[in-house]
């Protein structure tokens, strides 16, 4: 397996400055394995924040070099394994014991009948929960056993929550279009495409836009004349809870129960809430994060993408048939 090391020296005397490098390394995910050397597992995302993390220190009059190596032995390989896999636990026991006592503090207020007086200052405190979640999820790169626990906790307490919380005003409809008018378009988004990007760009071009042309481009340079999407303030973005693929859907009145399966496995990838549950999503995920490392190229990331997508949904479009 390859892995990055981040080598740096930090030359100020500032403890503040030492600090903030500190943090910015839990915050990429990355783990203390000799002096002054941090690690991450290979992919371009990881090297990415280690390269924007090389910037920072360098920001501060330090000095910092990023490596890529594999290990030296099978031994090592799980050592450093196994090094992430401690880290992400401690986290995860952390956040843990901190979800343990805000549920049995709302378990009290419904006790007690005080639940609904308390609801808004509880429900702050589960969203700085499932922030820290999301979080660690992030970087949990090889899957802790006990992220399920935490996972399962933060579930109990938003269901405590959502029974005596009133129920909130329904979401405004997405403005729904003809896809006829949507023809032979050039479409656009910002270059590097993942999980919504992809599969979005592959919904459109399968049952929007059968002849839609794709630019991928930095945010900042994506052509006025495109129709963008899945980038902020678009109309096919995202909205409320929807990623922009399950945008897409309802703005184009796409009922297929196939499409509608792969909807949750991109939602549970792209917003991170586990709100489907959709045990394909991790694997799905290091599909595509594998590709991505590999093609380094949108359009050949979209052209074998698609080959996948399209499998994916004979797939589930085979499955639905068998239960009827």
């Amino acid at each position: 397996m390859k892995w990055l090391f981040l080598v740096h020296q930090l030359q100020t005397p500032n403890s503040r400055e030492r600090v903030k490098v500190w943090r910015l390394t839990k915050k990429v995910g990355a783990v203390l394995y000799r002096n002054s050397v941090y690690a991450l597992p290979y992919s371009q995302e990881c090297l990415e924040d280690f390269q924007w993390l090389c910037q920072q220190i360098k920001d501060v009059r330090g000095e910092a070099s990023v490596f890529v190596s594999e290990a030296d032995n099978e031994k090592e390989d799980r050592s450093l394994r196994a090094l992430f896999r401690r880290t992400r636990e401690e986290e995860y026991t952390a956040l843990l014991s901190a979800s343990e006592r805000l549920l049995e503090r709302i378990r009290r207020s419904k006790e007690l009948r005080q639940l609904s007086q308390q609801s808004k200052t509880l429900a702050k405190g589960l969203k700085q929960l499932n922030d820290s979640f999301a979080e660690i999820q992030r970087i949990d790169f090889f899957g802790t056993p006990l992220r399920k626990k935490v996972h399962s906790t933060l579930a109990q307490i938003k269901d405590l929550l959502s029974s005596s919380a009133p129920q909130p005003e329904s979401p405004a409809r997405p403005k729904r279009y003809a896809r006829n008018a949507f023809q032979g378009k050039v479409w656009t988004t910002r270059e590097h495409i993942h999980i919504d990007r992809l599969f979005s760009a592959w919904l459109i071009r399968r049952s929007i836009d059968p002849k839609a042309k794709f630019v991928f481009m930095p945010e900042n340079k994506l052509p006025k004349n495109a129709i963008p999407f899945d980038v902020f303030g678009a109309e096919f973005s995202h909205h409320g809870e929807d990623c922009t693929f399950e945008t897409l859907l309802k703005s184009f009145q796409l009922k297929d129960k196939a499409l509608a399966a792969i909807a949750e496995i991109v939602h549970d990838i792209d917003m991170k809430d586990q709100k489907f549950g959709r045990p394909e999503a991790a694997g799905l995920d290091a599909i595509v994060r594998a590709l991505a490392d590999a093609l380094q190229d949108d359009h050949k990331m979209l052209e074998v993408g698609s080959t996948i997508l399209d499998a994916l949904y004979g797939y589930y479009s085979t499955l639905k048939r068998q239960k009827r």
